[in-house]
């Protein structure tokens, strides 16, 4: 009696029809079990012998073992032989189980054809029904990439057979390396394929063996056709190939080795869906653009049966790209290199193809996880053709947690060790993990940003030399960057202008470069350049949250950008009212610098944040603290509750910035008194500032004459600084940039609102600007 691991590994041994694989991989299954070894060879040399029966033959009795004496009957030579309207010629093939040949058709029409019949003395009933459900499969689909089915039937000797479209052609992997088709060739033959396998998977039907020799190529008219063949452990989905029972081998696997998936692999009875066929795509396509299959094929011939499975299962292969890089100059010559062009740049060039969306497209459909897998034969072939469009791919490198979930399936031993050996060492070095978890913090926040950077990058070039343009032009402009940011800080003003020029220049669709010449402009009062530089940044995207950009609402205000400064000062009133954790004064500042009656803003719930803010700076009751607070209990209990310290600012500036949002809520008297008290710090180099909103608050409560002298007072102040400016030149800077644009936004509005006039400043502030012009080789 055969037992199922004896029958098993005989099954799989005789579809090895090269002799040293047949001995390899019996190496690999018996192990050094030579009982087991020498029943499989007995099993195997039985079926050598002409009349040796698997199972029992068609018609026989049956009354006898299968593997009883050995039964002899005359070879049959094939040649010549007459079956239906077909003589067979030339023997083409031969599997395990059946024989190819060629045959001409007499009659209705005289053509040669590919006829498969199951050989003599092969007739077990899974035989039968293996060769029946092949013979249903391929006659299941019409597709110009997969071998017609046009005839069957049963010869005389009761063994069935089928008449195919003969396909006189080679392996695909060998006819591309023939024709030395470069990568965009085998990438359009390759779509020809998925084509093919996706049709099949409509028509319910999963290849589950496909491999170069079941992928022939031939030449019609001059163009390169693919032909999916050999469906002989084909699987239905949802309907049945045949009436006869197909036995599933248990405990065996059903397919080839190198292009089998891991499901397929696992022997687990888990359902094996069309997936698999993508996973053997996959395993395909890298072959065509590597040369090589993603495991060695050395190292899976001589593991044993076990560590196989593990390797398909488990182990990750490397990239094609990275394969690519170790293979010789033959290989590089038959992917389209001549000869003698091939050098260490040709290798590299190559390298370079596969790198990125190839390597991505490839290794998604060699996905241990079967649902991280394309999900249909046409979604990979799409794939393809955005690659080959130089179109962004749905191809994605996998995230830093999903590969951490795979090394722990695969240690989870070692997790479990480290786990609970990290637990007893938590109380001893809390302040360690703590610096390590800041640094992986940090490490994956630059993991983050680096993946955004590429996929952004895939998704604005069209082909691979603008991404090389784009790389090397990004590198170039963060070197004159940073070169910039030292002459800036060393006050060589002319050369960082420079500098930043050349990186905008080279990449002006990148916020960096013109966020730091906008700091530039900035400090040397350049102030509609750095408005405008701003505001391509603001629509490139940039971080708005960077203090680069406090005081930047102010400047769109005064430049005239007022829907870039709807947009930024919607953003900082979310983080004021929605976190307040985040705050800062000087988002209240950006908020309040203008004047804003017509927008969203919500004056009175900033006002009172500001409040709560000064209130707890100065450890007392804010100004008008008698009178009522927010009917919202749960916003009161946000500010009082979850708000961290403010920060050091000096009083006189909370003050200051209480008093405009005041201003800007319509408590005007509030407004006043802060105000007043911001003033008598005349330690505070911008107090400058304080006559102009103090004059817009006594012009609201109706105090004419107060609002008219602080509106000189402010004019003379500014005069005064606007001369220190002049005399000191651009190096005097005793307090923030923005200090002096919110100044001047806030006089404006006096002299607009209290005296119906324009500012008499400007003629300074255009000697100014003409300075700073020339300073920097721009006059």
């Amino acid at each position: 009696m055969i037992n199922p691991t004896e029958r098993a590994i005989f099954l799989q041994a005789i579809e090895e029809e090269n002799i040293d694989d047949r001995l390899a991989y019996l190496d690999s299954a018996c192990g050094s079990d030579l009982s087991l070894r020498n029943a499989v060879e007995d099993l195997l040399a039985a079926h050598e012998q002409p009349a040796a029966l698997l199972d029992h033959p068609i018609g026989a009795d049956r009354s006898h073992s299968a593997f009883s004496e050995p039964h002899t009957e005359a070879i049959i030579d094939h040649i010549g032989m007459q079956i239906g309207p077909y003589k067979l010629r030339e023997q083409i093939g031969e599997g395990g189980f059946g024989l190819v040949f060629v045959a001409e058709q007499e009659q209705p029409v005289r053509r040669r054809v590919a006829l498969k019949i199951v050989k003599p003395g092969v007739g077990s009933k899974e035989v039968i029904a293996r060769f029946e459900a092949e013979r249903q499969a391929v006659a299941l689909m019409s597709h110009p990439n997969i071998t017609q089915v046009f005839d069957a039937g049963v010869t005389t000797d009761h063994r069935p057979y089928f008449v195919m479209e003969l396909v006189r052609g080679l392996p695909i992997t060998d006819f591309c390396d023939k024709k030395q088709m470069d990568v965009r060739q085998r990438l359009n033959l390759m779509i020809d394929v998925c084509s093919a396998v996706h049709h099949a998977h409509q028509k319910g039907v999963i290849h589950r063996d496909i491999k170069p020799s079941n992928v022939m190529v031939t030449l019609h008219d001059g163009k390169a056709v693919a032909k999916v063949i050999d469906f002989g452990v084909a699987k239905a989905l949802g309907q049945k190939l045949t009436d006869k029972t197909v036995y599933t081998r248990f405990f065996s696997m059903i397919g080839t080795p190198l292009y089998m998936s891991p499901e397929q692999a696992e022997m687990s009875g888990l359902d094996v869906d069309t997936r698999s066929d993508i996973y053997s795509l996959g395993v395909l396509l890298y072959e065509l653009l590597v040369g090589a299959t993603p495991f060695d094929r050395g190292r899976l011939d001589s593991a044993g049966l076990d560590e196989m499975r593990r390797i398909i299962r488990e182990e990750e292969p490397p990239r094609p790209s990275t394969r690519l890089s170790t293979l010789t100059a033959e290989r590089t010559r038959s992917l389209g290199i001549q000869s003698d062009a091939v050098g260490p740049s040709q290798s590299r060039s190559l390298s370079s193809d596969l790198r990125g969306d190839l390597d991505w497209i490839v290794m998604k459909a060699l996905e241990k996880d079967r649902t991280r897998r394309y999900d249909s034969a046409a979604s990979l072939a799409d794939d393809i053709r955005h690659y080959l469009r130089g179109e962004p791919v749905t191809a994605r490198p996998p995230s830093r947690f999903y590969q951490f979930q795979k090394f722990a399936r695969r240690n989870r031993v070692a997790i479990g060790t480290a786990t609970l050996v990290g637990c007893t060492m938590v109380l001893g070095t809390a302040a360690s993990l703590w610096q390590m978890s800041e640094a992986i913090r940090e490490r994956n926040a630059k993991d983050e940003a680096l993946r955004d950077a590429m996929v952004a990058k895939t998704e604005a070039i069209i082909a691979k030399q603008e991404v090389e343009r784009f790389a090397e032009g990004l590198t170039v402009a963060n070197e004159l960057v940073a070169s910039g940011q030292t002459h800036a800080n060393s006050g060589q003003w002319r050369e960082a202008a420079r500098e930043f020029d050349a990186a905008v220049e080279i990449q002006p669709s990148y916020d960096l470069p013109r966020v730091q010449r906008a700091q530039l402009y900035s400090r040397l009062r350049l102030w509609p350049e750095a408005a405008k530089d701003y505001a391509i940044a603001l629509d490139t995207g940039a971080r708005t949250s960077q203090p680069q950009w406090w005081g930047v609402p102010a400047l769109f205000l005064y430049t005239g950008y007022p829907d870039e400064y709807r947009r930024l000062a919607k953003q900082y009133q979310e983080q004021l009212l929605d976190d307040p954790e985040h705050s800062h004064w000087l988002l209240v500042r950006g908020l309040t610098a203008g004047d804003q009656t017509n927008s969203s803003m919500d004056a009175e719930a900033i006002a009172d944040l500001a409040h709560v803010w000064l209130w707890q700076r100065r450890s007392g009751p804010p100004a008008g603290a008698d009178r009522p607070r927010p009917s919202d209990d749960r916003r009161r209990r946000d500010y009082l509750g979850r708000l961290p310290p403010p920060e050091n600012s000096p009083l006189c500036v909370c003050q200051f910035t209480t008093g405009l949002a005041e201003l800007r809520a319509g408590k005007f008297n509030s407004a006043a008194e802060l105000f007043l008290k911001a003033a008598s710090d005349d330690r505070w180099p911008a107090i400058y500032k304080v006559d102009a909103p103090l004059a817009l608050a006594y012009h609201h409560l109706g105090k004419t004459d107060l609002a008219q002298q602080k509106l000189e007072s402010s004019e003379q102040a500014l005069k005064e600084r606007l001369e220190e400016v002049q005399r000191q030149g651009q190096m005097t800077n005793p307090s923030p940039w923005f200090d002096l644009v919110e100044a001047l936004l806030l006089h404006e509005e006096a002299c607009r609102k209290i005296a119906d006039r324009p500012s008499s400043l400007q003629s300074q502030l255009d000697q100014i600007r003409q300075a700073s012009l020339d300073l920097i080789g721009k006059g």
